[in-house]
């Protein structure tokens, strides 16, 4: 709660491993179909290429990333692991430092993206550059209560609220196919800049699974009488294609299910991204807004519910406990259709380019702002600052990236990746954590990419 290509979705989740090297840093540095889904606009920002694209070889284009805000690998493997095959039996001491891990939110992610294909044109200045792209979507952000480590090791103690409110579920898988237009804007108006673009994604979404809570609120506490009260406020919803054979509790028929490359949908809707781009000398600054639209969920939807009162007195009384299991549960119903948000993103970047004789070659360093608005899989409410740098210091030397990005939810993270081009075909490799090899016990996340891109 998981970074510049083909089709980023939300503020940090992408499939690219350019922009993955560079620490996350894409908006004013992508060009070609690389731009699609960060800034539209630098499709036509490629002057050298007619035509780019990406197919299956001789990479596909992959992106994984995953892992959590307040537990590392070392950490999960001291509390879990055990020792020689034998359960840990836990002191005070570990038992206070595991509460305190997730005093400050209890989150884990994954994100997982695709590209199926990708193809991008650039035509006269007249006409402007277009692309075609379709892409998959993987994501899931599960974010555990705080009280939920203390009521797990030391019980439901007397006279102590526990507050579950902060607990909340988002997955997802969704495709996206986009059609972008990019072209150059006179520069009459603006004199103070060499070359000026917009760009617009028109994106049809397909999506094939969604489970998500809208609200989960839990309460309770037990009395002194050992009488534990409290509340139950849920409300979730999910949708399945029927490739999945999803069976519910009211469900009288199971569907079968058939999986393939292309399934039938679950849920569809329509997104937006528009790009701006100028250039003035080796400054270029970029401002986009991307995935504007949403989903409506209509195969196989389901809300869960839960509200009411807590109240157990007697653990021998059948209808206390069947109240509780019932608010715990909640009750399931089929309902016609709902609708989800797509990962709406505001991005502001600026990129400066060095070349001989300052440094060795050419140095492009760039600064990226991510705002998502809101949580869903690959998008966070908290703003993403980025910092990348790439350097080809001879023409035999591939290009070497590195990067640092910056969230309250994930801290800092350091990247760092490879850029090969052979003429016709580019390879990219990269990792968003690199702490991850460098000192993988003491790490949270795990991420990284690879792609190769065909071009003319």
């Amino acid at each position: 709660m998981i970074n510049s290509l083909q089709a980023q979705f939300g503020s940090f989740g992408s499939i690219d491993p350019r922009s993955q090297g560079l620490g996350g840093t894409s908006n004013s540095v992508s060009q070609g179909i690389y731009s699609i889904g960060n800034n539209p606009a630098n499709l036509i920002l490629s002057d050298k290429i007619f035509i780019d694209f990406l197919t299956l070889l001789p990479f596909p284009s992959v992106t994984i990333n995953s892992g959590s805000n307040y537990i590392s690998l070392d950490d999960i493997n001291y509390f879990f692991g055990g020792i020689d095959g034998q359960a840990r039996i836990l002191t005070d001491a570990d038992k206070e430092r595991f509460t305190e891990f997730m005093e400050n939110g209890g989150l884990l992610f994954g994100t997982g993206a695709y590209s199926i294909f990708s193809f991008g044109i650039n035509l006269k200045e007249e006409i402007g550059s277009f692309a075609f792209t379709i892409t998959d979507a993987v994501g899931v952000n599960l974010n555990l209560p705080r009280a939920l480590p203390e009521l797990f090791l030391n019980g439901n103690q007397l006279s102590k609220t526990f507050n579950l409110d902060d607990s909340d579920v988002k997955a997802w898988w969704i495709r996206s196919y986009a059609i972008t237009h990019a072209r150059e804007i006179s520069t009459h108006n603006f004199p103070w800049f060499d070359q000026i673009a917009v760009g617009v994604s028109l994106k049809f979404i397909n999506g094939f699974s969604y489970i998500g809570t809208e609200r989960s609120n839990y309460n309770f506490t037990t009395g002194p009488s050992y009488e534990i009260t409290g509340s139950a406020d849920m409300l979730g919803y999910s949708s399945f294609s029927d490739a999945f054979g999803v069976k519910y509790d009211f469900d009288t028929v199971q569907n079968k299910g058939a999986f393939n490359l292309f399934p039938s949908p679950a849920g569809s809707g329509f997104g937006l991204d528009f790009g701006f781009t100028a250039k003035q000398n080796n400054w270029t600054f970029s401002l986009a807004l991307t995935d504007i639209g949403k989903i409506n969920w209509y195969k196989n939807a389901a809300e869960f519910s839960s509200f009411g009162k807590i109240y157990v007195d007697d653990i021998l009384n059948n209808d206390q406990i069947d109240t509780l299991e019932n608010r715990l549960k909640g009750n399931s119903r089929k309902i016609d259709n709902f609708s989800t948000a797509l990962p709406a993103a505001l991005r502001f970047g600026a990129s400066y380019l060095f070349n001989e004789p300052i440094v060795p070659g050419s140095l492009l360093l760039a600064i990226d702002y991510d705002q998502g608005f809101n949580n869903l899989p690959g998008n966070s409410k908290y703003p993403l600052l980025s910092f990348g740098a790439e350097w080809k210091p001879m023409d035999w030397i591939p290009y070497i990236r590195t990067g640092f990005s910056f969230n309250s939810d994930f801290g800092i993270n350091w990247s760092a990746g490879l850029g090969i081009d052979i003429n016709v075909v580019e390879i990219h490799i990269a990792s968003s954590t690199m702490q991850s090899f460098l000192a993988p016990k003491y790490t949270r996340r795990i991420g990284f990419s690879i792609g190769s891109r065909w071009k003319i």
